[in-house]
């Protein structure tokens, strides 16, 4: 139930921040950059929030922050200009991100271990027909009116946090971790899990350096879009919708594959057909051209979303659960602030040789991100052969 209302909120609002922003409001490559790395950036406080947790019931971290994050939709009433805009994006994003490493507890608490891809990808089936449906009408909406953000986004922030009151029924009452651990040496048992762990370490650098590509072309898909293809909130609803009917059919299939295979062959292979997603963009034309590229997202999506969260807890002893997902994290947040910057950068300097425009400077960077994709591959496999996680050897003590 809760996540079926969160998924009104996200409907209302996710698909279209982006087309809004750019076509709307005008906003800049560099605010499209802060845009995409705004989901990510409060990532780099992990360790501090996953401190704040440790002993302490993860429920109240997890509820508040939906709750204040979610509420700050409301604000784009006021909203007129770009960067104002981005200012709010930035802070809710950032509110949200404290609880990440909570979540990841609770879900380790609440599911079985050999079921938890399984059932949480029947969950997520729920979650996007309602996802699916809310975009469509949400689309229309927005598409017939370009100031009617204002007054949608306000009503999604209701949904978020009736969705975060009704996740708080949850009977969730674990404390992990010791919350006597001062902060100076949390972050110093921390890193040194990055160097006891090797398997958790190969894993989570054939991870940044796929999510390093994808975050470096996230600006550059909306500005493909709305700059050389004429997308407007009509066709970012057409794609949000045809990559959420493939998540619905996909979640099925995927929970059942990531729970019987270790992570990393899964990710792998993931990132060997998103390749494609980049290498669409590239070759398209017309709008009409990226609705591949939309089902391929659709189908790895939501395999990716499984994926990356039970690799984590495959990796994680029970007792150091906050701190390796605090690490994840933290690199994910790295990798979403520097990527998109690094491809608005790119795209704006001119910077290949062979790119002679605007739009030529935008292929050449969907092509570094399809060739660093590719390059994630080899590098998660070869973690693989080479390394295990720390508890099939068993030894789950840390540091």
């Amino acid at each position: 139930m809760s996540g079926m209302l969160g998924s009104v909120m996200a409907g209302m609002t996710g698909p279209f921040i982006a087309v809004i922003a750019r076509e709307t409001l005008h906003a800049t490559s560099f605010q499209m950059a802060l845009i995409s790395m705004a989901p990510v950036g409060g990532y780099l406080f992990s360790l501090l929030w996953a401190n704040m947790m440790e002993g302490r019931r993860k429920m109240p971290f997890a509820v508040a922050s939906w709750i204040v994050s979610r509420a700050m939709f409301a604000l784009f009433f006021f909203v007129t200009s770009a960067p104002v805009f981005v200012i709010v994006f930035l802070l809710l994003n950032f509110g949200a991100s404290v609880a990440g490493p909570a979540y990841s507890a609770l879900m380790k608490e609440v599911y079985p271990d050999g079921d938890r891809a399984k059932i949480m990808g029947f969950a997520r089936v729920l979650c996007f027909v309602v996802y699916l449906v809310v975009t469509l009408g949400a689309g229309w909406i927005l598409n017939a009116d370009k100031d009617a953000y204002r007054y949608v986004f306000p009503v999604a922030a209701v949904f978020g946090i009736v969705a975060a009151l009704v996740f708080n029924r949850i009977p969730a009452h674990e404390r992990t971790g010791d919350s006597s651990v001062p902060m100076h040496w949390f972050l110093w048992k921390s890193l040194l899990i990055m160097w006891h762990d090797p398997g958790f370490r190969w894993f989570s650098g054939a991870i940044f350096i796929y999510g390093f590509a994808n975050f470096m072309v996230s600006p550059v898909y909306a500005m493909y879009q709305v700059d050389y293809l004429g997308v407007d909130t009509r066709w970012a609803g057409v794609y949000s919708t045809v990559s959420s009917l493939l998540m619905i059919v996909a979640y099925f299939y995927w929970g059942s594959f990531i729970d019987r295979r270790r992570p990393e062959k899964v990710i792998a292979y993931q990132a060997l057909f998103y390749a494609g997603i980049p290498l669409g963009y590239a070759l398209a034309t017309q709008p009409w051209m990226l609705i591949p590229t939309a089902i391929l997202s659709g189908v790895l999506n939501a395999g990716v979303d499984l994926a990356y969260f039970t690799g984590v807890l495959h990796f994680a002893p029970t007792e150091c659960l906050t701190q390796y997902q605090a690490i994840f994290a933290v690199l994910m947040g790295v990798r979403g602030i520097v990527a998109p910057l690094l491809g608005a950068f790119l795209v704006r300097n001119h910077v290949f040789g062979l790119a002679s425009g605007h739009v030529s400077s935008m292929r050449m960077v969907l092509l570094l991100s399809t060739a660093m994709i590719l390059a994630s591959v080899l590098v998660q496999l070869a973690g693989s052969r080479r390394h295990g996680s720390i508890k099939d050897k068993g030894a789950v003590s840390m540091p």
